[in-house]
């Protein structure tokens, strides 16, 4: 039985949306620890001149919007990934938070508005999940759990909260808006490091 839109059902959509987050941190700091010079992140003037540049081009990933089956499809995680494999994934939890937060805001969130804090939570958690088996595996393994991981954690609260036959008629827009996000910011990083592992002069012996 659902739970509602109530205090109930928000509160169980809040405390999983704070397991979210205790995940994303005991993930991303396996990925310090074993990656540091990737995902090892020092908040300078630097780093935040990154992810304010990123949040920008979130924000206009926010506004291109493709048609899907049952919504319209964004692309304001695309540079969450991007910054989560190229930058570390703090940076990238970052950008794909604030992205969701600008694509809430574009698209008129009044009306949903105590959900946003479990987006932005989810977003976070998607892409330093997706990093973390990038790493571990590969690419494509990593488009294929950011876009379950995405879907699970974004729809599955108001699953809880409404039932699932409404979530079942979003899951397509849901699944392709995710996929596209997963392979256009991790394929864009790939491309980017492969360039910079080619440009770099050989070691003398």
């Amino acid at each position: 039985m659902p739970l509602g839109q109530g205090a109930l059902g928000l509160g169980v959509s809040y405390a999983l949306a704070l397991g979210y987050l205790v995940l994303m941190w005991f993930l991303g700091g396996i990925l310090s620890r074993q990656y540091p010079i990737e995902h090892r992140v020092t908040w300078d003037t630097r780093t935040i001149a990154r992810v304010t540049i990123l949040a920008a081009v979130a924000g206009a990933g926010a506004m291109i919007k493709i048609p899907g089956p049952a919504t319209t499809i964004a692309l304001d995680a695309a540079a969450g990934y991007f910054a989560a494999a190229f930058f570390g994934w703090p940076v990238g939890a970052t950008v794909a938070a604030i992205g969701c937060f600008l694509a809430n805001a574009l698209g008129g969130f009044a009306s949903w508005l105590p959900m946003v804090p479990i987006y932005l939570a989810a977003m976070a958690l998607t892409v330093t999940i997706a990093v973390f088996v990038a790493k571990k595996v590969n690419i494509v393994a990593a488009i294929i759990v950011g876009t379950i991981v995405n879907t699970i954690t974004c729809l599955g609260p108001w699953a809880l909260m409404i039932g699932t036959p409404l979530m079942i008629a979003l899951l397509p827009s849901q699944i392709i808006g995710s996929a596209v996000n997963a392979l256009v910011g991790l394929s864009v990083a790939e491309a980017l490091k492969a360039a910079q592992n080619r440009k770099r002069p050989e070691s003398i012996d």
